[in-house]
């Protein structure tokens, strides 16, 4: 049961905010073999769906810095951005950028604006045998190739796998890259779509925003909230403009997304609306 809420979350997105403990990992394939030279084969095949699912962030990371363009529109820098985190890494990104019409070269007319928020994941898991991500693990892990690759980088067969990066273990094998990113789902919804955004957006300017300087390890430290076991960890930022230039707040867990979260509430229910509206087609 663990399992298959965990897979559900994976597959999803990690919609939800708080997850139970990660499953156990696939077995391994029934013709790899126990051990291969001293090497415990099924131990390392454990580790690759853990490395494979970790290697969503750094696809997720290339496509949000493709900034999709507008004709007639300028796009520019987000104003809200995150990202999400579970205990197999980063999963999912978003942003809400601003889109205002093109005047000429160096002018936009900031009373004519399109604020679009897009957000990425990639919902497909490694522990899902018959989902693509399940499959290319399968098809990829090569023993052999594996062991010639930890006896070249000295990596003794007793060496504890988990301490070290998992691109000096499985960088010999074939790169999950392609096919994370043939599987990576874009959504987007904009201003236009959604006023709610809109409404959230104009809440939040002009709004004061109140933190006590608190640096870790200079006098007294406040006390901070411990996150919860197998929680989604947050990374918000919210950038924007004062008198004498832009400022850029960044949070993790909640410190930020406290601000935020009415917003994001009111662009997720826009989402689910549209989600059950009937089909044109």
């Amino acid at each position: 049961m663990v399992k298959r809420l965990i897979l559900l979350a994976l597959l999803c997105g990690a919609a939800i905010e708080a997850i139970a403990a990660p499953p156990p990992p696939p077995a391994p394939r029934d013709d790899l073999p126990q051990t291969m030279d001293g090497y415990d084969i099924g131990s390392f095949y454990s580790r690759y769906s853990y490395w494979l699912e970790r290697q969503k962030g750094q696809v997720i990371d290339t496509l949000m810095a493709e900034v999709p363009e507008m004709q007639g529109y300028r796009a520019f820098a987000p104003i809200v951005s995150y990202k999400k985190f579970e205990d197999y890494g980063h999963y999912q990104s978003g942003e809400i950028r601003s889109y205002c019409r093109v005047i000429d070269e160096w002018r936009t007319d900031n009373s004519d604006c399109l604020f679009v928020l897009r957000k990425i994941n990639v919902p497909v898991a490694a522990i899902a045998e018959d989902s693509p991500l399940g499959e290319f693990m399968r098809q990829s892990f090569d023993p052999a190739k594996l062991v010639a690759g930890l006896k070249a980088n000295g990596i003794a067969p007793d060496a504890d796998i988990w301490r070290i990066d998992g691109a000096t273990v499985f960088g010999v094998l074939p790169s999950p890259v392609a096919v994370l990113t043939a599987n990576a789902r874009t959504e987007r919804i904009d201003s236009k779509q959604c006023p709610a955004m809109l409404e959230e957006l104009k809440r939040l300017e002009r709004t004061n925003l109140s933190y006590p300087v608190d640096m870790i390890a200079v006098g007294d430290d406040g006390p901070i909230e411990a996150p919860a076991p197998h929680s989604v960890m947050r990374e918000d930022v919210l950038r924007f403009a004062t008198a004498t230039g832009i400022v850029t707040v960044t949070g993790n867990q909640r410190s930020v997304y406290g601000v935020l979260e009415p917003l994001y509430a009111a662009v997720d229910a826009c989402a689910d609306q549209a989600a059950k509206a009937p089909s044109s087609g």
